[in-house]
């Protein structure tokens, strides 16, 4: 994240938020709160658009907030959501849900997992490969798998800075590289 003042927003709302569901003992029901916000928020862009428009006051965002979600969020999801309404905060919500999401993980001893394979696999073969890191990692994993035809085969595993590469392109490569090599020291 580029912007320092941002990333400050992000984590004081978060962490406040965090803390407030973990001692009423609603993490999991925030954090579900949170990406159901967030998935409405993606298939409305212009409700987004109102919350964060300086066009309405902040009462009016709130209310607007309440009409939405009421009933289908739990009660400190929407407290939280009309005070980040309130102190013009809601285009920070992506930043702070995600730092939310990132503790919960850390509580749930989760790990994220991005697999990328060069053509998609099939739900048992997702499944299996979920298992397989889980029992590697020794942790709950969230599984990401992309689809790259330019790694040819094998596949590219990453959790966080970790990158384990046995796809064939990266075989190949350091397989010429390996031959390149011998083949100026044969020379000298």
């Amino acid at each position: 994240m580029a912007d320092p003042a941002r990333h400050i927003v992000h984590e004081i709302y978060s962490d406040v938020m965090f803390e407030l569901a973990e001692e009423t003992g609603q993490l999991d029901d925030v954090m579900k709160d949170l990406q159901s916000v967030g998935r409405v928020l993606r298939a409305e862009p212009a409700f987004l658009s109102l919350l964060i428009s300086p066009s309405l006051s902040e009462t009016e965002k709130a209310a607007m907030i309440r009409r939405v979600f009421a009933g289908r969020i739990s009660p400190l999801t929407l407290d939280f959501l009309c005070v980040l309404a309130r102190r013009n905060r809601m285009s920070f919500l992506n930043g702070i849900s995600g730092r939310y999401e990132d503790r919960y993980d850390s509580v749930r001893n989760r790990k994220r997992v991005v697999v990328t394979l060069a053509k998609p696999a099939t739900d048992e073969q997702i499944e299996a490969l979920k298992a397989q890191i889980r029992d590697a990692v020794q942790a709950e994993v969230k599984l990401t798998v992309k689809v790259d035809p330019a790694i040819l085969g094998g596949m590219v595993i990453q959790k966080g800075d970790m990158v384990i590469d046995n796809s064939v392109r990266n075989i190949l490569n350091r397989t010429v590289d390996v031959i390149v090599k011998h083949s100026k020291e044969k020379k000298e």
